[in-house]
C-alpha cells in the first residue's frame, strides 16, 4: 500500500480510469479528480483541457478510485488478542503508545480513513486522536468519545469510571464535554452470554436515567452511541432518543421500523460475534457455545438484510479490539458478513462511506468524492461493486494533513 498525504497546499489533478463517488449506483469511467489547495475542487470527464495548469498529475491506471472507508465502532486500546495484557499496557505509557501507533496504523493500510472509538477507561482514544492531529501517529482521523457512561458495579468497568447517580451522570459528561470528545458513549446492557441463546446482561439505566443521559449530552452538541443489546434494551435506546444503537443483538424487526422512521444509525458489529468462529478465540468455547454463537451470528446477518430492504441508517464498524476483531484487518469480514446476508455491494460501500460519514458528524468532509470534500480516497485493483475482496488490499490510501 502506497500512502499520499495532501497538505493544504496541494494541487494535484487524479486521472483515474475508475471512480465510485459515494452517491451513484455505478463507476464512471475515465475521470479526473481535480484537487486544489488540499480540497476536492472538482470531478470531471477526462478530457483535453480538463487538467488545471500548473497541477501535478497522477494517472491510476487500472485503479477504481473511491471514498476512504470509515469503522464507526472501534476500540484503540484494545487488540483483539489477549483482554488482559491489553489492560495491562493502559499503566505503561511506551507500550500503550506503540500499540496505539500500530493499531492506528493498520487502520490505514487497509483503506480506512476515519474510525470512531467507543471508548476505554483510560480515555486513551483522545490522545489516539491528538496523536493523529499532531502528526505523531499516521493514521484515520478519529472521533473520540473519551470514556463511556456506564452504571457502577455494571458492565464496562474497562469502558469508563462507573455513574452512581444523576450528578455523578452529569459530572462525567460536563468532564468528558470539557475534554472535547466528539459524541458521548453510553452503555445501556450488559454482554450477550454464550450460555443461553439470547440471553443479554442486566439493563444498566432506567428510562427515565437513559432520558436524562441523552438529553444532557444532546444539550451540549454531543451526539450519542448506546451501547445495547436485547429487544428491551433497544426500546429504551430509541423511547431515550440515541442517535446510534450499537451491537443490537436481538432486536425486533417492529424495533427496525422504528429506527428507519426516526433515522436513527445502526451499526450491528457482527465480526464482533462471527469472527470468534474464525479465530484463535474458537478453542477456548465448548460445541454448545459454538453453536450460540452460530445462531447469534445468523439472526443478526438476517436482521442486517431486513434492515436494508426498510431502509434503516446501516452503519459500518465492526468493534475492532473485542476478541478475533483486528483494527483494519477485519474491516474485510464486516463487509463479507452483510453481502453474505443479502445486501448489495453499493448499499455496502454506502454503509462503509456516505452514511458512516454522516453518523459520525463528519457529512460534506467525507464519504463522497465530490467538490468541496476532503481528498481522503483509496484506490483499490478491481471494481468493489462487482467484488468487494478488492477492498482487502487498497493499492493506494490518500490522506490530508493539516
Amino acid at each position: 500500500m502506497k500512502l499520499f498525504h495532501i497538505g493544504p497546499g496541494t494541487d494535484l489533478d487524479l486521472l483515474a480510469d475508475n471512480l465510485w463517488d459515494g452517491r451513484q449506483g455505478d463507476c464512471q469511467r475515465q475521470v479526473i479528480i481535480s484537487i486544489r489547495r488540499g480540497r476536492i475542487a472538482a470531478v470531471q470527464p477526462r478530457g483535453i483541457d480538463s487538467t488545471g495548469a500548473g497541477a501535478q498529475q497522477m494517472r491510476l491506471e487500472g485503479l477504481t478510485v473511491l471514498p476512504g472507508l470509515i469503522d464507526a465502532h472501534v476500540h484503540l486500546a484494545l487488540d483483539g488478542i489477549d483482554f488482559q495484557a491489553s489492560l495491562d499496557r493502559w499503566q505503561d505509557p511506551a507500550a500503550r503508545e506503540k500499540a496505539l501507533g500500530e493499531a492506528l496504523r493498520s487502520s490505514l493500510d487497509h483503506g480506512l480513513v476515519a474510525i470512531r472509538d467507543g471508548s476505554d477507561g483510560e480515555a486513551l482514544n483522545l490522545l489516539a486522536r491528538e496523536g493523529v492531529r499532531t502528526g505523531k501517529y499516521p493514521g484515520p482521523r478519529v472521533v473520540a468519545t473519551g470514556m463511556a457512561i456506564t452504571k457502577k458495579g455494571r458492565y464496562g468497568s474497562f469502558l469508563g469510571p462507573g455513574t452512581t447517580d444523576a450528578a455523578s451522570v452529569k459530572g462525567l459528561i460536563a468532564g468528558l464535554v470539557h475534554r472535547g470528545v466528539d459524541q458521548i458513549k453510553v452503555v445501556v446492557s450488559g454482554l450477550v452470554t454464550f450460555h443461553l441463546y439470547g440471553e443479554v446482561g442486566k439493563l444498566e439505566f432506567t428510562a427515565a436515567e437513559l432520558a436524562e443521559i441523552v438529553k444532557v449530552a444532546h444539550d451540549a452538541g454531543r451526539p450519542v452511541m448506546a451501547h445495547v443489546n436485547s429487544a428491551a434494551g433497544v426500546d429504551l435506546a430509541l423511547a431515550a432518543g440515541v442517535d446510534s444503537l450499537e451491537h443490537g443483538y436481538f432486536l425486533t424487526p417492529a424495533q427496525l421500523e422504528v429506527m428507519a422512521a426516526q433515522g436513527t444509525y445502526w451499526v450491528p458489529t457482527v465480526a464482533a460475534i462471527a469472527n470468534r468462529l474464525h479465530s484463535a478465540k474458537r478453542e477456548v468455547y465448548p460445541e454448545k457455545e459454538i453453536d450460540i454463537i452460530r445462531r447469534t451470528a445468523v439472526a443478526q446477518q438476517e436482521m442486517i438484510a431486513r434492515a436494508h430492504h426498510l431502509g434503516v441508517q446501516l452503519v459500518v464498524g465492526t468493534d475492532a479490539g473485542a476478541p478475533g476483531v483486528y483494527h483494519g484487518e477485519s474491516y474485510l469480514d464486516e463487509l463479507m458478513y452483510w453481502y453474505r446476508a443479502g445486501v448489495p455491494a453499493a448499499a455496502i460501500l454506502r454503509a462503509a462511506t456516505v452514511t458512516a460519514a454522516a453518523a459520525l458528524g463528519l457529512k460534506g468532509e467525507l464519504g463522497q468524492v465530490s467538490p468541496g470534500y476532503r481528498p481522503c480516497l483509496i484506490a483499490v485493483r478491481g471494481n468493489p461493486l462487482e467484488d468487494l475482496q478488492v477492498l482487502g488490499q487498497p493499492e493506494m490510501v490518500f490522506i490530508d494533513t493539516p
